[in-house]
Order: structure tokens, then C-alpha cells, then sequence
């Protein structure tokens, strides 16, 4: 019970996200199977305050579903900054083009439909700040791909990595397992400064090392 006080009075005393995301948050509520993917009010606001913090040029995000967290994403950008997304399907391409073109910001934004394996390797950007929001069995080819492009103090921040807490457990199903050796990854290696937050699924914000 005190949990959920004290996660109520966070969010109440946290700045509103704009008319556009709660727009966007309650249409893909009402038209997508899995709402839950979305970043949601707590969690896209840690996702712009960061970016406007960095203030960085270039943004990759590794999973686009609706756009919620693009857009979070987005309002930190340089002002002649861009924002890559990813999303292997086009499902919910008809929310980002009736609800989230709304958002002063879409312009800066970038789209890509595909395999985001694929696709990032020519995608050749010095990305500032990198959003994993994927499929979770592929956590590890995605930190081996970054590995070899991101530079010396770029951010990854990770979505999920807790798995409904399931990373805990003695009995891990596949996801869980490479999620837990994700986040072990991340702990390990030199190349990578990481704290995990346990907000909502739980958060990774990673700064690339120098090596």
C-alpha cells in the first residue's frame, strides 16, 4: 500500500507530458492489443529529462512501437538534431501518422521499417544517445553491435531489463535469460558505466567508456 502511494505522489508531482503524448497514450490504448509497450507518463519523462540534459545530435531508438517515447526523446534534441527509430513492423505506422504527426517535434523525427540488425549498421551517424526498446531475445546482438559504433560517453539507456521481475527468479525462460545476461554484461565489461532503475519494468542507463 505504501508503494502505491508513493507511486501515485511521484507522478502527481511530475511535469504533465504534453496534449500531443496523452493523445497518443490513450489511442494506443484504445487500438493496439499491447498497450503496455508504451513508455507511459513516468518513464517518458526520465527519457526527455536525460535527452535534455545531453542535448545530444544524434538519437537511435531500437524500437519505435507508437512513437510515445520518440517523441520523449525528441524534445531534447540540438535544435538541428535528429532522432533514428526502428520498428520491424508497419502495425502501428496509421498512430504515429494520425496522432503522434501532430507533436512539434515529429519533423526532427526519422523512420525505419525492418530489421533493426539490419538496418543499423547503415545507418552511419555518431550517435549521442542510443534507446533499446526491442525484442528482448535479442538484447545481446544488439549490445554487440553497439559496442562497435558507439563512441566514448554515449548513452544507452535499456527498457524491460527487469522483466516483470522475473530476473530474479531461479527458473529463467529464454527472454529473462538474456535479459540477465544483458544486464551482467553491462556490469562487467570496462566499456560500460551502468545503473539500473527500478522504474516500471526497469531502465539501464549505460556511458560508453573509453578503453
Amino acid at each position: 500500500m505504501l508503494f502505491k502511494d508513493l507511486e501515485s505522489y511521484c507522478e502527481n508531482h511530475t511535469h504533465h507530458p504534453d496534449a500531443v503524448l496523452v493523445e497518443l497514450e490513450r489511442q494506443t490504448h484504445l487500438q493496439t492489443i499491447s498497450p503496455q509497450m508504451i513508455s507511459g507518463k513516468m518513464q517518458g519523462r526520465l527519457l526527455s529529462l536525460i535527452s535534455k540534459l545531453l542535448k545530444p545530435q544524434y538519437i537511435l531508438e531500437i524500437g519505435t512501437f507508437t512513437s510515445y517515447s520518440a517523441l520523449c526523446l525528441a524534445e531534447g534534441l540540438d535544435p538541428t538534431g535528429e532522432l533514428h527509430t526502428i520498428e520491424i513492423t508497419e502495425d502501428y505506422r496509421h498512430i504515429v501518422e494520425s496522432t503522434a504527426s501532430k507533436s512539434k517535434h515529429f519533423s526532427k523525427i526519422h523512420y525505419h521499417y525492418g530489421d533493426a540488425l539490419k538496418i543499423i549498421t547503415n545507418l552511419n551517424y555518431p550517435w549521442d544517445l542510443v534507446f533499446l526498446d526491442a525484442a528482448k531475445s535479442k538484447y545481446l546482438n544488439f549490445i554487440t553491435i553497439l559496442e562497435g559504433i558507439l563512441k566514448p560517453g554515449a548513452v544507452l539507456i535499456a527498457d524491460n531489463v527487469l522483466w516483470y521481475g522475473k530476473v530474479v527468479e531461479l527458473e529463467k525462460d529464454e527472454d529473462t535469460r538474456i535479459l540477465d545476461l544483458f544486464n551482467k554484461h553491462l556490469q562487467d565489461s570496462k566499456q560500460w558505466e551502468t545503473q539500473i532503475l527500478a522504474l516500471r519494468d526497469g531502465l539501464s542507463i549505460s556511458i560508453k567508456q573509453e578503453v
